[in-house]
């Protein structure tokens, strides 16, 4: 018995011990447990926090490039100025200093951003944003005592610059609805249009052209760089481009060429951005600083502008002969109405503030050997492009209107007045949010869904405004105040801010009489008492790239073919033709967007930011900025 109950005692103090030490261990366990709850949970809030800080400084960065994004399209006439105003007072600017940032009613944190103007040119500006969030404010508005919980900053470097449009991707482009109605019309080059595309069941060719980005030389050989595969079909063999419409493409059937093809039909694509020149005060720049002429033999009929010095008249006549052609040397803005015909040499592009006449044919005196590559691939367009590079070039770029021939004749007149009236080729700004006529059904081709351009034909001219805001913030370009039209916005096509109904004949006659008093250039010094003694109705060879986003009115008849080589890029088209046959020769020096030949002279619109460097900084750079 004895040793049963020793034996027991045992037992129960042996019980004892495991449970206190079982006790101790549990205790131990959840003491730890409960520490690394609350190390984990106290980690997890910092961890939290890091990432509501480095949000509020993306968000600050953000808001940079609204800012900057902002400043350029409220002066559409020169982007880069529009930025580089904001920077007026100085190269450093804190434009939002402490800004909260809400979810709802609760308070998220804040965050201050400064800009910072680097290197600057016509066509260029690089910039620094640096954004810092905080929490739970930013360190001036804190209350007495009140600790800053934590802080994210970043430096973003960006360049913002101008590029050629991509209009000058194509032979013919129609900031509107456009057309190839005739059989014989040849577009030897890719043709398009920012609404419908329309063959109107006849069977025009579109050749088509592949579209490459840059153009390099190795030695004195063109190398053209990242083909654009727009068939998707995987293949660089030259078979790419042909018809892009911002629309559907209509009555195609009979399309011949690349173009034709179903794969080289490329339907409902964005819109493609019209070059603004409503205001030619950054392409006078870029003509100063070029150090462009225009010359007949060793006088200079121009200097970089023209209608800014004394004695200068507003519009420029110019009439070369083979003997003594008009030169060339860069770009040069004339500040009116420009009539220019008969034979050009060397490489440039004439800006006009009014209208380009174009009275007679127009010919190179050194132009390219051919008018085309032998063919459409890489090979064949690099050797042509070698071969042609520093030949004859010109670009003929309008304010307003091209017309080409003798507008003062009834012929013309009847033509092209029937056309500008057409339901088809609708220029009043009433065209709706799109910019286009014709479309207020939408896309999908019915009414009453939600993609009608309900603003289509209101009687209202719709555009965006200067708002005090926007002056507050520097936003507003010089010459223009709170409630002006923000040119380019809304129902502006055209760009110049001010509302413009149906294109008419009146818009394309002479403002002035045609004699040296209103004309400088070699204007005749007894004057010109008849346009037709001048201008042709058989101006059958257009050597020249045009563009201008009004009207292309061209009528032209002969037993000859007429041909343009170089481009037709317009909003609305006139062209009625009674040759054989029309040719529109894409001039391929112009790929390459600012690498090609034309990419400094040609008209430019803003590209997409490129981002340069994105550091994250150790050190808050805006700490003591007070709101």
């Amino acid at each position: 018995m004895s040793t049963r109950a020793t034996r027991g005692s045992a037992r129960r103090g042996s019980a004892l011990v495991s449970v206190l030490v079982l006790g101790i261990a549990l205790f131990g366990l959840v003491y730890a447990t409960t520490l690394v709850s609350v190390v984990e949970v106290q980690s997890s809030r910092r961890s939290l926090d890091e990432v509501r800080a480095q949000e509020l400084a993306q968000t600050g960065v953000q808001r940079g490039f609204l800012l900057l994004s902002n400043a350029a399209s409220n002066n559409p006439f020169d982007p880069i100025g529009g930025i580089s105003n904001l920077f007026a007072a100085g190269a450093e600017i804190t434009p939002i200093v402490g800004e909260h940032l809400l979810s709802g009613d609760a308070e998220v944190g804040a965050f201050s951003v400064r800009l910072t103007l680097g290197a600057t040119t016509t066509d260029s500006a690089t910039l620094t944003i640096e954004s810092t969030g905080y929490l739970p404010d930013a360190p001036g508005s804190l209350a007495p005592g009140e600790a800053l919980q934590g802080s994210h900053s970043l430096s973003v470097t960006v360049n913002y610059s101008t590029e050629p449009s991509e209009v000058f991707n194509y032979a013919y482009f129609i900031n509107n609805w456009g057309w190839f109605y005739g059989s014989t019309i040849y577009a030897y080059g890719n043709a398009g249009g920012n609404g419908q595309f329309d063959v109107g069941g006849y069977a025009p060719t579109v050749a088509g052209q592949p579209i490459y980005d840059e153009v390099v030389w190795s030695g004195s050989a063109a190398t053209l760089l990242r083909y654009h595969d727009d068939n998707d079909d995987g293949l660089q063999d030259g078979n790419d481009g042909g018809v892009f419409s911002g629309w559907d493409i209509a009555n195609a059937a009979g399309l011949k060429g690349n173009g034709g093809l179903a794969k080289n039909q490329h339907e409902f694509e964005d819109q493609v951005p019209m070059p603004n020149l409503s205001d030619l005060s950054q392409y006078e720049a870029k003509a100063i600083e070029e150090g462009g002429t225009l010359k007949l033999g060793s006088t200079v009929l121009s200097d970089a502008v023209y209608g800014d010095g004394v004695g200068e008249s507003q519009n420029l006549y110019l009439v070369g002969t083979l003997a003594n052609p008009i030169k060339l040397d860069g770009p040069v803005v004339v500040k009116g109405d420009v009539i220019i015909s008969g034979y050009v040499t060397g490489q440039g592009a004439i800006y006009a503030g009014g209208n380009v006449y174009v009275p007679n044919s127009l010919q190179y005196v050194n132009g390219p050997t051919t008018a085309l590559p032998a063919g459409t691939t890489q090979a064949a367009t690099e050797a042509w492009l070698t071969t042609n590079w520093n030949k004859d070039f010109l670009g003929l770029f309008a304010t307003e209107n091209v017309i080409v021939g003798d507008h003062t004749s009834s012929t013309w007149q009847g033509y092209v007045s029937g056309w500008m009236g057409s339901s088809m080729n609708k220029s009043e700004e009433d065209a709706g949010e799109d910019g286009i006529p014709n479309s207020i059904v939408g896309k999908d081709g019915t009414m009453g869904t939600a993609d009608d351009d309900v603003l289509e034909d209101d009687n209202v001219f719709t555009v965006q405004y200067y708002t005090v805001a926007d002056d507050a913030l520097g936003l507003i370009p010089p010459g223009k105040s709170v409630g002006d039209a923000i040119p380019g916005s809304g129902e502006d096509i055209d760009g110049d801010g001010h509302y413009d109904p149906t294109t008419s004949l009146a818009d394309v006659a002479f403002g002035n009489p045609l004699t040296p008093a209103y004309w400088g250039g070699n204007m005749p010094a007894v004057g010109i008492p008849s346009y037709s003694s001048v201008a042709s109705l058989y101006a059958a060879r257009m050597d020249a790239t045009f563009y201008t986003n009004h009207s292309f009115c061209y009528v032209v008849f002969g037993s000859a073919d007429a041909v343009i080589n170089g481009a037709v890029v317009s909003r609305n088209e006139n062209i009625v033709y009674g040759t054989p046959k029309i040719k529109i020769n894409y001039d391929c020096r112009l790929l390459g967007g600012r690498s090609g030949i034309a990419g400094e002279m040609l008209p430019q619109v803003l590209s997409d930011p490129t981002i340069l460097r994105w550091d994250v900084l150790e050190r808050d750079p805006l700490h003591y900025a007070a709101p």
